[in-house]
Protein backbone atom coordinates (compact mmCIF):
# COMPACT_ATOMS: atom_id res chain seq x y z
CA UNK A 1 0.00 0.00 0.00
CA UNK A 2 3.02 2.27 0.37
CA UNK A 3 3.03 2.71 -3.39
CA UNK A 4 -0.53 4.00 -3.42
CA UNK A 5 -0.21 7.80 -3.54
CA UNK A 6 -3.57 8.36 -1.82
CA UNK A 7 -2.74 6.01 1.05
CA UNK A 8 0.68 7.56 1.49
CA UNK A 9 -0.80 11.06 1.43
CA UNK A 10 -3.38 10.21 4.10
CA UNK A 11 -0.75 8.60 6.31
CA UNK A 12 1.18 11.88 6.38
CA UNK A 13 -1.61 14.22 7.43
CA UNK A 14 0.60 15.34 10.32
CA UNK A 15 2.61 17.29 7.73
CA UNK A 16 1.51 20.33 5.74
CA UNK A 17 -0.85 18.65 3.24
CA UNK A 18 -1.58 20.07 -0.20
CA UNK A 19 -3.92 18.71 -2.87
CA UNK A 20 -3.17 19.67 -6.48
CA UNK A 21 -6.09 19.41 -8.91
CA UNK A 22 -4.86 18.51 -12.38
CA UNK A 23 -1.71 16.85 -13.76
CA UNK A 24 -1.13 19.03 -16.79
CA UNK A 25 1.87 21.40 -16.94
CA UNK A 26 0.72 23.44 -13.91
CA UNK A 27 0.12 20.35 -11.81
CA UNK A 28 3.40 18.75 -12.87
CA UNK A 29 5.35 21.91 -12.00
CA UNK A 30 3.57 22.21 -8.65
CA UNK A 31 4.54 18.66 -7.74
CA UNK A 32 8.13 19.33 -8.81
CA UNK A 33 8.51 22.41 -6.62
CA UNK A 34 6.58 21.05 -3.62
CA UNK A 35 7.54 17.39 -3.42
CA UNK A 36 10.37 17.86 -0.91
CA UNK A 37 8.61 20.58 1.06
CA UNK A 38 5.12 19.21 1.87
CA UNK A 39 2.83 16.19 1.86
CA UNK A 40 1.22 16.38 -1.58
CA UNK A 41 -1.31 14.54 -3.72
CA UNK A 42 -1.95 15.48 -7.36
CA UNK A 43 -5.35 14.28 -8.63
CA UNK A 44 -6.25 13.98 -12.31
CA UNK A 45 -9.27 12.57 -14.11
CA UNK A 46 -7.27 11.19 -17.03
CA UNK A 47 -5.20 8.01 -16.95
CA UNK A 48 -1.89 9.84 -17.27
CA UNK A 49 -0.21 13.24 -17.10
CA UNK A 50 -0.39 16.00 -19.68
CA UNK A 51 -3.82 17.56 -19.37
CA UNK A 52 -4.56 19.27 -22.66
CA UNK A 53 -1.39 17.77 -24.15
CA UNK A 54 -2.60 14.22 -23.49
CA UNK A 55 -4.31 13.27 -26.74
CA UNK A 56 -7.46 11.23 -26.30
CA UNK A 57 -9.33 9.53 -29.13
CA UNK A 58 -12.47 9.36 -27.03
CA UNK A 59 -14.98 12.11 -27.61
CA UNK A 60 -18.62 12.82 -26.92
CA UNK A 61 -19.64 10.78 -29.98
CA UNK A 62 -17.71 7.55 -29.29
CA UNK A 63 -17.38 7.39 -25.50
CA UNK A 64 -18.70 4.02 -24.24
CA UNK A 65 -20.01 5.33 -20.92
CA UNK A 66 -20.58 9.03 -21.44
CA UNK A 67 -23.45 9.64 -19.02
CA UNK A 68 -21.49 8.20 -16.11
CA UNK A 69 -18.31 10.13 -16.83
CA UNK A 70 -17.78 12.54 -13.92
CA UNK A 71 -16.23 15.28 -16.03
CA UNK A 72 -19.10 15.11 -18.54
CA UNK A 73 -21.69 15.17 -15.78
CA UNK A 74 -20.37 18.46 -14.41
CA UNK A 75 -19.31 20.28 -17.58
CA UNK A 76 -21.40 18.72 -20.35
CA UNK A 77 -18.21 17.91 -22.30
CA UNK A 78 -15.23 15.61 -21.95
CA UNK A 79 -11.69 16.85 -21.27
CA UNK A 80 -10.16 18.94 -24.00
CA UNK A 81 -7.08 17.64 -25.77
CA UNK A 82 -4.85 18.92 -28.53
CA UNK A 83 -5.71 17.53 -31.95
CA UNK A 84 -3.36 15.13 -33.72
CA UNK A 85 -0.31 16.54 -35.46
CA UNK A 86 -0.64 19.89 -33.72
CA UNK A 87 2.53 21.98 -33.85
CA UNK A 88 3.12 24.40 -30.98
CA UNK A 89 2.89 28.15 -31.58
CA UNK A 90 6.08 28.86 -29.64
CA UNK A 91 9.73 27.92 -30.28
CA UNK A 92 11.06 25.15 -28.09
CA UNK A 93 13.17 27.39 -25.86
CA UNK A 94 9.91 28.98 -24.72
CA UNK A 95 8.46 25.55 -23.92
CA UNK A 96 11.31 24.62 -21.56
CA UNK A 97 11.35 24.31 -17.76
CA UNK A 98 14.19 25.27 -15.46
CA UNK A 99 17.18 22.97 -15.54
CA UNK A 100 15.63 20.55 -18.02
CA UNK A 101 16.34 21.38 -21.68
CA UNK A 102 14.35 19.82 -24.49
CA UNK A 103 16.04 17.22 -26.67
CA UNK A 104 18.12 18.85 -29.37
CA UNK A 105 16.60 16.62 -32.05
CA UNK A 106 13.13 18.00 -31.38
CA UNK A 107 11.69 20.34 -33.99
CA UNK A 108 12.15 24.08 -33.51
CA UNK A 109 8.37 24.24 -33.06
CA UNK A 110 7.64 20.99 -31.28
CA UNK A 111 4.75 18.76 -32.20
CA UNK A 112 2.26 18.02 -29.44
CA UNK A 113 3.69 14.48 -29.34
CA UNK A 114 7.19 15.85 -28.70
CA UNK A 115 6.03 18.17 -25.93
CA UNK A 116 4.03 15.37 -24.31
CA UNK A 117 7.18 13.24 -24.41
CA UNK A 118 9.08 16.12 -22.80
CA UNK A 119 6.52 16.20 -19.97
CA UNK A 120 6.87 12.43 -19.51
CA UNK A 121 10.67 12.70 -19.39
CA UNK A 122 10.40 15.56 -16.89
CA UNK A 123 8.15 13.51 -14.60
CA UNK A 124 10.41 10.48 -14.84
CA UNK A 125 13.59 12.48 -14.20
CA UNK A 126 12.20 14.06 -11.04
CA UNK A 127 10.15 10.99 -10.00
CA UNK A 128 6.91 12.97 -9.84
CA UNK A 129 4.28 10.34 -10.62
CA UNK A 130 4.61 8.77 -7.18
CA UNK A 131 2.55 11.73 -5.96
CA UNK A 132 -0.14 11.44 -8.66
CA UNK A 133 -3.55 9.78 -8.50
CA UNK A 134 -5.11 9.20 -11.93
CA UNK A 135 -8.61 8.32 -13.15
CA UNK A 136 -9.90 10.27 -10.17
CA UNK A 137 -12.27 13.23 -10.26
CA UNK A 138 -12.56 16.04 -7.74
CA UNK A 139 -16.29 16.41 -7.10
CA UNK A 140 -16.30 19.06 -4.39
CA UNK A 141 -13.86 21.23 -2.44
CA UNK A 142 -15.38 22.51 0.80
CA UNK A 143 -14.23 24.83 3.54
CA UNK A 144 -14.35 22.56 6.58
CA UNK A 145 -15.44 25.37 8.88
CA UNK A 146 -18.68 25.70 6.91
CA UNK A 147 -19.72 22.04 7.15
CA UNK A 148 -22.96 21.47 8.99
CA UNK A 149 -23.18 19.01 11.88
CA UNK A 150 -25.20 16.63 9.70
CA UNK A 151 -22.51 16.78 6.99
CA UNK A 152 -19.79 16.03 9.53
CA UNK A 153 -21.73 13.01 10.82
CA UNK A 154 -22.26 11.67 7.29
CA UNK A 155 -18.54 11.90 6.54
CA UNK A 156 -17.78 9.49 9.36
CA UNK A 157 -14.40 10.75 10.53
CA UNK A 158 -12.99 13.81 12.23
CA UNK A 159 -12.35 16.72 9.87
CA UNK A 160 -9.40 18.67 11.18
CA UNK A 161 -7.90 20.37 8.15
CA UNK A 162 -9.00 23.51 6.33
CA UNK A 163 -10.45 21.72 3.28
CA UNK A 164 -12.56 18.60 2.81
CA UNK A 165 -12.38 17.24 -0.72
CA UNK A 166 -14.80 14.71 -2.19
CA UNK A 167 -13.33 12.53 -4.94
CA UNK A 168 -14.61 9.64 -7.06
CA UNK A 169 -13.79 7.56 -10.08
CA UNK A 170 -13.66 9.80 -13.13
CA UNK A 171 -15.17 7.02 -15.25
CA UNK A 172 -18.23 6.68 -13.01
CA UNK A 173 -19.12 9.60 -10.75
CA UNK A 174 -21.04 7.28 -8.40
CA UNK A 175 -18.16 4.83 -7.99
CA UNK A 176 -15.63 4.88 -5.13
CA UNK A 177 -16.82 8.18 -3.66
CA UNK A 178 -14.59 9.14 -0.74
CA UNK A 179 -12.95 12.06 1.04
CA UNK A 180 -9.49 13.47 1.54
CA UNK A 181 -8.41 16.50 3.57
CA UNK A 182 -5.96 19.30 2.85
CA UNK A 183 -4.44 22.38 4.42
CA UNK A 184 -4.11 23.96 0.98
CA UNK A 185 -5.44 23.42 -2.54
CA UNK A 186 -3.76 24.26 -5.84
CA UNK A 187 -6.22 24.51 -8.73
CA UNK A 188 -4.20 23.43 -11.77
CA UNK A 189 -7.10 22.19 -13.88
CA UNK A 190 -6.53 24.62 -16.72
CA UNK A 191 -8.71 27.09 -18.55
CA UNK A 192 -9.71 25.04 -21.60
CA UNK A 193 -12.35 22.73 -20.16
CA UNK A 194 -15.68 24.27 -21.09
CA UNK A 195 -16.13 25.54 -24.67
CA UNK A 196 -17.44 29.07 -25.09
CA UNK A 197 -20.46 28.86 -27.39
CA UNK A 198 -21.77 32.32 -28.29
CA UNK A 199 -25.55 32.49 -28.33
CA UNK A 200 -26.50 33.23 -31.94
CA UNK A 201 -30.12 33.88 -32.83
CA UNK A 202 -31.85 31.12 -34.85
CA UNK A 203 -28.91 28.76 -34.41
CA UNK A 204 -31.27 25.79 -34.49
CA UNK A 205 -32.29 26.40 -38.11
CA UNK A 206 -28.78 25.83 -39.48
CA UNK A 207 -28.66 22.38 -41.10
CA UNK A 208 -24.97 22.09 -41.92
CA UNK A 209 -22.13 20.46 -40.00
CA UNK A 210 -21.48 22.49 -36.82
CA UNK A 211 -18.61 22.07 -34.35
CA UNK A 212 -16.61 23.84 -31.65
CA UNK A 213 -12.82 23.64 -31.84
CA UNK A 214 -12.96 21.62 -28.61
CA UNK A 215 -14.20 18.63 -30.64
CA UNK A 216 -11.82 19.05 -33.59
CA UNK A 217 -9.82 15.98 -34.62
CA UNK A 218 -7.95 15.07 -37.78
CA UNK A 219 -10.91 13.00 -38.94
CA UNK A 220 -13.07 16.12 -38.74
CA UNK A 221 -11.35 17.55 -41.81
CA UNK A 222 -13.06 15.11 -44.13
CA UNK A 223 -16.31 16.99 -43.44
CA UNK A 224 -14.76 20.09 -45.01
CA UNK A 225 -13.57 18.56 -48.28
CA UNK A 226 -14.86 20.67 -51.18
CA UNK A 227 -17.25 22.49 -48.81
CA UNK A 228 -17.80 26.10 -47.78
CA UNK A 229 -16.51 26.37 -44.21
CA UNK A 230 -17.25 29.33 -41.96
CA UNK A 231 -14.78 29.81 -39.10
CA UNK A 232 -16.21 32.01 -36.35
CA UNK A 233 -13.37 33.63 -34.43
CA UNK A 234 -9.94 34.72 -35.58
CA UNK A 235 -7.48 34.05 -32.75
CA UNK A 236 -4.61 31.56 -33.00
CA UNK A 237 -6.75 28.40 -33.14
CA UNK A 238 -8.62 29.84 -36.14
CA UNK A 239 -5.37 30.80 -37.85
CA UNK A 240 -3.96 27.35 -37.17
CA UNK A 241 -6.97 25.63 -38.71
CA UNK A 242 -6.83 27.81 -41.82
CA UNK A 243 -3.11 27.09 -42.15
CA UNK A 244 -3.65 23.35 -41.77
CA UNK A 245 -6.53 23.23 -44.25
CA UNK A 246 -4.96 25.42 -46.94
CA UNK A 247 -1.23 24.86 -46.53
CA UNK A 248 -0.84 21.38 -45.03
CA UNK A 249 -3.70 19.50 -46.74
CA UNK A 250 -3.72 18.00 -50.22
CA UNK A 251 -5.58 20.30 -52.65
CA UNK A 252 -8.15 17.60 -53.44
CA UNK A 253 -9.07 17.39 -49.74
CA UNK A 254 -9.25 21.11 -49.02
CA UNK A 255 -12.45 23.12 -48.53
CA UNK A 256 -13.62 24.91 -51.66
CA UNK A 257 -13.99 28.10 -49.62
CA UNK A 258 -13.19 29.33 -46.11
CA UNK A 259 -14.82 32.43 -44.61
CA UNK A 260 -13.34 33.67 -41.34
CA UNK A 261 -15.55 36.02 -39.31
CA UNK A 262 -14.35 37.89 -36.25
CA UNK A 263 -12.98 40.92 -34.43
CA UNK A 264 -12.45 43.80 -36.86
CA UNK A 265 -9.05 44.78 -35.49
CA UNK A 266 -7.68 41.25 -35.73
CA UNK A 267 -9.24 40.63 -39.14
CA UNK A 268 -7.69 43.83 -40.55
CA UNK A 269 -4.27 42.40 -39.69
CA UNK A 270 -5.00 39.01 -41.24
CA UNK A 271 -6.18 40.69 -44.43
CA UNK A 272 -2.64 42.04 -44.95
CA UNK A 273 -1.18 38.54 -45.25
CA UNK A 274 0.91 37.80 -48.33
CA UNK A 275 0.94 34.09 -47.46
CA UNK A 276 -2.56 33.63 -48.87
CA UNK A 277 -2.27 35.71 -52.06
CA UNK A 278 -3.56 32.93 -54.29
CA UNK A 279 -6.39 32.03 -51.92
CA UNK A 280 -7.48 35.68 -51.68
CA UNK A 281 -7.37 36.13 -55.45
CA UNK A 282 -9.52 33.05 -56.09
CA UNK A 283 -11.92 33.87 -53.20
CA UNK A 284 -11.00 30.56 -51.61
CA UNK A 285 -10.25 32.48 -48.42
CA UNK A 286 -12.08 35.51 -47.12
CA UNK A 287 -11.69 37.42 -43.85
CA UNK A 288 -14.80 39.33 -42.75
CA UNK A 289 -14.38 42.00 -40.00
CA UNK A 290 -17.63 41.83 -38.04
CA UNK A 291 -19.75 39.53 -35.86
CA UNK A 292 -22.72 37.33 -36.66
CA UNK A 293 -26.16 38.75 -35.94
CA UNK A 294 -28.16 35.61 -36.60
CA UNK A 295 -28.51 32.46 -38.65
CA UNK A 296 -30.63 33.59 -41.58
CA UNK A 297 -31.59 30.22 -43.06
CA UNK A 298 -30.56 26.59 -43.05
CA UNK A 299 -27.29 27.52 -44.78
CA UNK A 300 -26.67 31.26 -44.28
CA UNK A 301 -25.90 33.89 -41.65
CA UNK A 302 -26.63 37.58 -41.41
CA UNK A 303 -23.77 39.70 -40.08
CA UNK A 304 -23.98 42.76 -37.86
CA UNK A 305 -22.75 44.75 -40.86
CA UNK A 306 -25.88 43.70 -42.76
CA UNK A 307 -23.97 41.46 -45.16
CA UNK A 308 -25.06 37.87 -45.65
CA UNK A 309 -22.82 34.84 -45.98
CA UNK A 310 -24.62 32.17 -47.96
CA UNK A 311 -24.25 28.57 -49.11
CA UNK A 312 -22.53 27.52 -45.89
CA UNK A 313 -21.89 23.79 -45.52
CA UNK A 314 -19.91 23.73 -42.28
CA UNK A 315 -19.57 26.02 -39.26
CA UNK A 316 -16.59 25.91 -36.87
CA UNK A 317 -16.59 27.85 -33.60
CA UNK A 318 -13.07 28.97 -32.65
CA UNK A 319 -14.46 31.09 -29.83
CA UNK A 320 -12.33 29.93 -26.92
CA UNK A 321 -13.26 28.59 -23.52
CA UNK A 322 -14.87 29.59 -20.26
CA UNK A 323 -13.32 29.35 -16.82
CA UNK A 324 -15.22 26.67 -14.92
CA UNK A 325 -14.64 25.17 -11.48
CA UNK A 326 -17.64 22.94 -10.62
CA UNK A 327 -15.92 21.61 -7.49
CA UNK A 328 -16.01 25.14 -6.02
CA UNK A 329 -19.24 26.37 -7.59
CA UNK A 330 -21.52 23.62 -6.22
CA UNK A 331 -21.41 25.18 -2.74
CA UNK A 332 -20.67 28.75 -3.77
CA UNK A 333 -23.73 29.96 -1.80
CA UNK A 334 -22.05 28.69 1.38
CA UNK A 335 -18.30 28.92 0.90
CA UNK A 336 -18.35 31.82 -1.60
CA UNK A 337 -14.65 31.65 -2.49
CA UNK A 338 -14.82 32.96 -6.05
CA UNK A 339 -17.35 34.82 -8.14
CA UNK A 340 -17.68 35.47 -11.84
CA UNK A 341 -18.23 38.98 -13.14
CA UNK A 342 -21.99 39.19 -13.59
CA UNK A 343 -21.85 41.40 -16.68
CA UNK A 344 -19.59 38.94 -18.46
CA UNK A 345 -21.68 36.12 -19.94
CA UNK A 346 -18.60 34.42 -21.37
CA UNK A 347 -17.25 33.71 -17.87
CA UNK A 348 -13.68 34.62 -18.76
CA UNK A 349 -13.15 36.74 -15.66
CA UNK A 350 -13.47 35.69 -12.03
CA UNK A 351 -12.03 36.61 -8.68
CA UNK A 352 -11.14 38.10 -6.37
CA UNK A 353 -7.57 36.96 -7.01
CA UNK A 354 -4.32 38.56 -5.90
CA UNK A 355 -1.63 38.48 -8.60
CA UNK A 356 -4.19 36.66 -10.74
CA UNK A 357 -3.61 33.48 -8.71
CA UNK A 358 -4.16 33.77 -4.93
CA UNK A 359 -7.77 33.51 -3.75
CA UNK A 360 -8.18 36.64 -1.63
CA UNK A 361 -11.09 35.27 0.42
CA UNK A 362 -9.02 32.19 1.31
CA UNK A 363 -5.38 32.41 0.12
CA UNK A 364 -4.75 28.74 0.86
CA UNK A 365 -6.47 28.16 -2.49
CA UNK A 366 -4.22 29.09 -5.40
CA UNK A 367 -5.22 29.14 -9.09
CA UNK A 368 -2.47 28.43 -11.62
CA UNK A 369 -2.52 28.89 -15.37
CA UNK A 370 -5.39 31.36 -15.67
CA UNK A 371 -3.22 33.90 -17.50
CA UNK A 372 -3.55 34.06 -21.30
CA UNK A 373 -1.75 35.43 -24.39
CA UNK A 374 1.58 35.07 -22.59
CA UNK A 375 4.61 34.70 -24.86
CA UNK A 376 6.72 33.05 -22.15
CA UNK A 377 3.77 30.94 -21.00
CA UNK A 378 5.56 27.75 -19.89
CA UNK A 379 8.07 29.70 -17.81
CA UNK A 380 5.11 31.76 -16.65
CA UNK A 381 3.42 28.62 -15.35
CA UNK A 382 6.60 27.54 -13.61
CA UNK A 383 7.00 30.96 -12.02
CA UNK A 384 3.44 30.83 -10.73
CA UNK A 385 4.12 27.34 -9.37
CA UNK A 386 7.21 28.59 -7.55
CA UNK A 387 5.25 31.51 -6.09
CA UNK A 388 2.52 29.12 -4.90
CA UNK A 389 5.14 26.84 -3.33
CA UNK A 390 6.89 29.72 -1.58
CA UNK A 391 3.67 30.97 -0.03
CA UNK A 392 2.00 27.67 0.84
CA UNK A 393 5.10 26.38 2.58
CA UNK A 394 5.45 29.54 4.66
CA UNK A 395 8.56 30.93 3.03
CA UNK A 396 6.91 34.23 2.11
CA UNK A 397 3.84 36.15 3.25
CA UNK A 398 1.08 37.83 1.29
CA UNK A 399 -0.13 41.37 2.02
CA UNK A 400 -3.24 41.82 4.16
CA UNK A 401 -6.59 40.90 2.71
CA UNK A 402 -7.46 44.62 2.46
CA UNK A 403 -4.25 45.37 0.55
CA UNK A 404 -4.76 42.44 -1.82
CA UNK A 405 -8.36 43.44 -2.48
CA UNK A 406 -7.32 47.01 -3.21
CA UNK A 407 -4.80 45.87 -5.83
CA UNK A 408 -7.31 43.45 -7.36
CA UNK A 409 -9.99 46.14 -7.63
CA UNK A 410 -7.53 48.54 -9.23
CA UNK A 411 -6.61 45.93 -11.86
CA UNK A 412 -10.28 45.15 -12.45
CA UNK A 413 -11.13 48.83 -12.80
CA UNK A 414 -8.36 49.31 -15.36
CA UNK A 415 -9.57 46.32 -17.36
CA UNK A 416 -13.17 47.55 -17.29
CA UNK A 417 -12.12 51.00 -18.45
CA UNK A 418 -10.34 49.57 -21.48
CA UNK A 419 -12.55 46.62 -22.44
CA UNK A 420 -15.88 47.27 -20.77
CA UNK A 421 -16.58 43.86 -19.27
CA UNK A 422 -13.30 42.58 -17.75
CA UNK A 423 -12.84 40.15 -20.62
CA UNK A 424 -9.09 40.69 -20.70
CA UNK A 425 -8.41 40.62 -16.97
CA UNK A 426 -6.25 37.50 -17.34
CA UNK A 427 -4.35 38.70 -20.39
CA UNK A 428 -0.69 38.92 -19.40
CA UNK A 429 1.30 39.57 -22.53
CA UNK A 430 3.80 41.69 -24.40
CA UNK A 431 1.09 42.77 -26.84
CA UNK A 432 -2.19 43.20 -24.88
CA UNK A 433 -3.20 43.46 -21.25
CA UNK A 434 -0.71 43.56 -18.39
CA UNK A 435 2.95 43.43 -19.48
CA UNK A 436 4.04 39.89 -18.71
CA UNK A 437 7.50 40.77 -17.48
CA UNK A 438 6.18 43.42 -15.10
CA UNK A 439 3.88 40.72 -13.79
CA UNK A 440 6.63 38.12 -13.39
CA UNK A 441 8.98 40.64 -11.78
CA UNK A 442 6.24 41.35 -9.23
CA UNK A 443 6.04 37.62 -8.46
CA UNK A 444 9.82 37.48 -8.08
CA UNK A 445 9.62 40.38 -5.66
CA UNK A 446 6.88 38.61 -3.71
CA UNK A 447 9.04 35.47 -3.53
CA UNK A 448 12.16 37.48 -2.61
CA UNK A 449 14.07 35.71 -5.39
CA UNK A 450 16.57 36.99 -7.91
CA UNK A 451 14.86 37.53 -11.26
CA UNK A 452 16.09 35.77 -14.42
CA UNK A 453 16.89 38.82 -16.56
CA UNK A 454 18.80 36.71 -19.10
CA UNK A 455 15.68 34.73 -19.99
CA UNK A 456 13.75 37.97 -20.39
CA UNK A 457 16.47 39.28 -22.71
CA UNK A 458 16.24 36.15 -24.86
CA UNK A 459 12.47 36.55 -25.14
CA UNK A 460 12.60 40.26 -25.91
CA UNK A 461 15.60 40.21 -28.27
CA UNK A 462 15.34 36.81 -29.94
CA UNK A 463 11.69 35.78 -30.03
CA UNK A 464 9.58 38.93 -29.87
CA UNK A 465 11.00 40.87 -32.86
CA UNK A 466 10.37 37.97 -35.22
CA UNK A 467 7.00 37.03 -33.74
CA UNK A 468 5.82 40.63 -33.67
CA UNK A 469 6.72 41.11 -37.33
CA UNK A 470 4.84 37.93 -38.24
CA UNK A 471 1.70 38.51 -36.17
CA UNK A 472 1.30 42.20 -36.95
CA UNK A 473 1.37 41.41 -40.66
CA UNK A 474 -0.95 38.42 -40.56
CA UNK A 475 1.78 36.01 -41.61
CA UNK A 476 0.99 33.10 -39.29
CA UNK A 477 1.90 30.52 -41.99
CA UNK A 478 5.50 31.78 -41.87
CA UNK A 479 5.85 31.40 -38.09
CA UNK A 480 6.74 27.74 -37.83
CA UNK A 481 9.53 27.91 -40.39
CA UNK A 482 11.52 30.33 -38.22
CA UNK A 483 14.64 29.27 -36.29
CA UNK A 484 15.47 30.67 -32.85
CA UNK A 485 17.74 28.06 -31.28
CA UNK A 486 20.83 29.17 -33.18
CA UNK A 487 20.64 32.49 -31.34
CA UNK A 488 20.76 30.89 -27.87
CA UNK A 489 23.32 28.84 -25.95
CA UNK A 490 23.38 25.20 -26.96
CA UNK A 491 21.01 22.98 -24.98
CA UNK A 492 19.53 26.02 -23.23
CA UNK A 493 17.06 25.96 -20.37
CA UNK A 494 16.45 28.64 -17.73
CA UNK A 495 18.65 28.21 -14.62
CA UNK A 496 17.12 26.68 -11.50
CA UNK A 497 18.51 29.25 -9.06
CA UNK A 498 16.72 32.25 -10.56
CA UNK A 499 13.05 33.17 -10.69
Amino acid sequence: MENNPETRYKSNYHQKSIVIIGAGPCGILSVKHLQDKANILCVDAKEDIGGLWHFDNLNELNHPNLEKNAFYKDLGVLHSSMYENLITNLPKFLMTYKGFPVKQQYDEFMTSVQFFEYLQDYCQHFNLKKHMLFKTYVQVVRLSKNLSEDERKQIGFEVNKKFLIEISSSQDYQDNVRYIQADSVIVASGRTSKPNMPQIENEEIFKGHKLHMHYFREETMKNYENKHLVVYGCALSAQDIVWILLKKTEPSKQPKQITVIGNAQHISILQKSTSYKEEFASNKLKFVPTYIKKFDSSNSVELQSGEKIENIDCFLYTTGYQYSYPFLEKYSNIDSLIEFQSQNSRRNCFGPLYKKMFCIKEPQIVFLGCITNTVSIQQGLERQSIAACQYLTGRVELPTQEEMMKEYEQELSTTKAIYGDCRDFFKVSLFVGLNEFLYFRSLAQLCKMEYDSQFEDYVLNVAVPIMKQIFLNGEYPQLKSQVFSDKLPENYSPPTNLF
